[in-house]
């Protein structure tokens, strides 16, 4: 009680005035801009999201308080949501919505600043060059592919990603990265140079895969992942890491023979296995690699599903839980606890699309589906991930961890095969997609829920 009390009696109301200040003259003055010159709605937004980006460098240095911090954050998402709703959007609201898509980018921008702030914990580079690149690649990227993209990798129902408002992101992240490392740290010029090229390439990747704006929380937080992992590494780790890569996309073009993914769809896959590598192991790959190979097989695909194209956002609804996870065992190095967990995970994707596959375009009965399908996750995923585990950490999870695993497995099944008995049709959609991760998200915390209650009694 006594710390709360103490939080609030010494929040940083002047670096609060301060930033807010800041942002409110920026505003008047793109608008005053606007008045003169007519600029675009998409002109505007970038030129705010820029100085935004630039202003809250200064957050190290005028904020001691995590506190102050999220005061100010919260402050800013109030402000947001009264210029985006009120009779304020067709003033100095029109600077920010003055565009016809869809897009959360600024309260993704302000929750970034506020992780990374939470995060870096006062390390100022690996603060300043997330924030960096989230400003300046990302803008660079948008302004050179609006302005010189030739070649679009997206497909139709995917944002716009071109390959040279792409190379430019890389060229912009891997410079913001390469300077500030070797101006204001001890690290060797080699490694400076392997992370620079190891954080721009990844981030690049990520920023092709983003939407509706996500990328201004994904870019600063897989920026933010890949220096505090790699700041840490050796020069012959990080040459195993670059290597990594280049095996990485080597197999993405072999890949790239696959019909039913789209372009954005094996990028992201790239992006998966690289974060899946650095923040679990490498062992952890096979999950999703048993689900990409298996999914479409025993039985092969049939001529009512070549036409089918899953495209980054359907790939991402199979790989957010996991990622989650993987994070998770990163973060408090419980990767034998966790790896269960995360192998069901993919099991239950298994078990619901291949239930899906079969109903829908196997024509098979529904409780022939339900029984394959089940099958299939048990021999395909339960099965190897308990002998994962075993091979890897020596030993097997508790016998009561093991049923709850194969339980969540089997009612992964049943869940989805109540959810489709009235649907005589399906198809292919963002929306059908996270309706199926939600399953996969209950169960999962069935399961974490079940090992934390094993784990606080001992048994």
């Amino acid at each position: 009680m006594d710390k709360v009390l103490n939080e609030l009696i010494n929040i940083e109301w002047k670096s609060i005035l301060l930033i807010l200040g800041i942002i409110l003259v920026m505003l008047i003055v793109i608008k005053l801009a606007d008045m003169k010159f007519k600029l675009k709605g998409e002109t505007k937004r970038k030129l705010f999201h820029m100085g935004m980006g630039l202003s809250m460098l200064a957050l190290p240095y005028i904020f001691t308080s995590m506190f102050s911090v999220s005061i100010l954050a919260v402050i800013a998402l109030i402000a947001l949501y009264i210029l985006k709703n009120t009779k304020l959007k067709k003033s100095l609201g029109n600077v920010i919505y003055d565009v016809e898509r869809k897009s959360y980018g600024e309260i993704y921008f302000t929750l970034s600043v506020l992780a990374i702030f939470y995060l870096s914990k006062g390390d100022k580079i690996l603060y300043g060059v997330p924030i960096l690149i989230l400003t300046l690649a990302d803008s660079t990227a948008a302004l050179i592919g609006k302005s010189y993209g030739k070649k679009n990798l997206a497909q139709d129902n995917e944002d716009s990603k071109s390959i040279e408002g792409s190379f430019m992101f890389f060229m912009v992240a891997f410079m913001v990265t390469l300077v500030p490392l070797l101006l204001y740290t001890e690290v060797g010029r080699e490694e400076t140079l392997l992370i620079s090229l190891i954080v721009g390439f990844n981030v690049a990747l990520v920023e092709m895969i983003s939407h509706s704006g996500n990328d201004n929380i994904l870019i600063p937080l897989t920026t933010f992942a890949f220096m505090s992992i790699h700041l840490t590494n050796n020069v012959e780790t990080l040459r195993i890491q670059v290597l990594i890569i280049g095996i990485l996309f080597i197999l993405a073009t072999i890949v790239n023979r696959i019909k039913f993914l789209s372009k954005l769809a094996i990028v992201e896959a790239i992006v998966i296995a690289y974060l899946t590598t650095i923040l679990f192991g490498w062992y952890a790959i096979i999950p999703p690699l048993i689900l990409l190979l298996v999914v479409f097989r025993f039985p092969k695909l049939r001529e009512n599903e070549k036409s089918n194209q899953y495209d980054a956002r359907i790939i991402e609804t199979n790989v957010i839980i996991p990622i989650a996870l993987c994070g998770i065992s990163a973060i408090t190095q419980m990767k034998k606890e966790i790896f269960l967990l995360y192998a069901t995970a993919y099991g239950m994707h298994l078990v619901i699309n291949s239930f899906v596959r079969f109903k829908y375009y196997v024509k098979w009965s529904e409780i022939k589906s339900l029984i394959i399908a089940i099958i299939k996750g048990i021999v395909f995923a339960f099965i190897p991930a308990i002998a994962i585990q075993l091979w890897i950490f020596d030993e097997f999870s508790s016998i009561i961890m093991i049923l709850v695993s194969l339980i969540t497995l089997i009612l992964s099944g049943i869940v989805i095969y109540i959810r489709k008995r009235k649907i005589e049709t399906d198809e292919i959609s963002i929306d059908n997609g996270y309706k199926q991760m939600g399953i996969v998200l209950v169960l999962t915390c069935l399961m974490a829920g079940t090992q934390f209650v094993l784990h606080y009694f001992n048994l």
